[in-house]
């Protein structure tokens, strides 16, 4: 394995990635998740996440859904992972306010799902979320919360990015960090075997290779240019996965940790070997890569 590859691995290994219910309270015109049953009880996140530590120190959590604030035992998840002394980042849409319930706001990093300005967005995500998550934000930001903004990027807000991080500093005072995720090309949606949805596109469109590529060099973009995305995830059924939207398991979660550490790198040692982006940090779904393979090659 490469030097480099094999440096980035040993980081990736403190940070788990969790996404514990698919359901969500929203239902937005653009996602392409589905909103399966299987829902992780507390218990077995925590005893997952006990035997992980056992193997290799555990330095960050990310939770996802669906949305996590509509599970009931999550705050006390939180709680109880925070006492450890694990730093938690947690992605929400920011309409559903239990942040009272939290106990260590400076343990925790909270990602809020904002897609632009008000009509924008509220179009997307349903009318008056905009100002919920505008007020989660605010709220979280006073109470010492570390926050920042997750933005699907379409053709139609892509023209007024600028203007949406000015509305962001206009009303919280500061700009927050923003990561931008184009919305998933039909290259991924029509052929991805679990993500399969294509959603509404009227309002939406799917951008150009051009509008891609300039989003890509021009702003912080999730999946990163360099990839490296990859880590233990595991999903609400159980599977673990290589990376937060793989859809090859490396295994189960009552599975031995050091099975699927073993199993990740040897997928990230299979990309090692054959990549020629000798500035990539690597790939665990080298086969699909998220739909942008095209692009990342465009690019190195």
């Amino acid at each position: 394995m490469q030097p480099h590859v094999k440096h980035h691995l040993d980081q990736v290994l403190h940070h788990l990635y969790i996404n514990p219910l698919e359901k969500c309270n929203l239902r937005c015109k653009i996602c392409y998740t589905r909103k399966t049953d299987p829902i992780l009880p507390e218990a077995t996140i925590l005893d997952f996440v006990k035997r992980y530590q056992a193997v290799h120190k555990i330095e960050t959590i990310t939770f996802c859904g669906g949305e996590v604030f509509a599970l009931s035992y999550f705050p006390h998840l939180m709680n109880t992972l925070t006492e450890q002394g694990i730093f938690l980042q947690v992605i929400t849409n920011g309409t559903l306010d239990r942040l009272d319930e939290i106990r260590d706001p400076n343990l925790v990093n909270l990602i809020v799902s904002l897609d632009g300005e008000e009509a924008y967005h509220d179009a997307n995500r349903g009318l008056g979320n905009f100002r919920k998550s505008i007020s989660f934000l605010q709220k979280a930001s006073l109470k010492g919360f570390h926050v920042d903004v997750f933005s699907i990027v379409t053709h139609q807000n892509l023209q007024r990015l600028d203007q949406f991080e000015a509305t962001l500093t206009q009303e919280l005072g500061f700009l927050p960090g923003i990561t931008y995720h184009p919305r998933k090309p039909p290259a991924y949606l029509e052929h991805h075997p679990i993500s399969n949805i294509m959603g509404e596109t009227a309002g939406f469109d799917f951008l150009s290779k051009t509008e891609m590529l300039h989003l890509m060099k021009t702003r912080n973009v999730f999946p990163p240019a360099q990839l490296g995305c990859y880590q233990i995830a595991v999903a609400s059924d159980g599977n673990v996965f290589g990376c937060c939207e793989g859809y090859t398991p490396i295994g189960r979660i009552e599975e031995k940790v050091e099975s699927l550490i073993a199993a990740l790198t040897d997928r990230v040692e299979v990309w090692s070997q054959t990549d020629k982006n000798t500035a990539c940090l690597g790939c665990s779904q080298h086969e699909f890569m998220c739909g942008v393979k095209q692009y990342l090659e465009i690019m190195a």
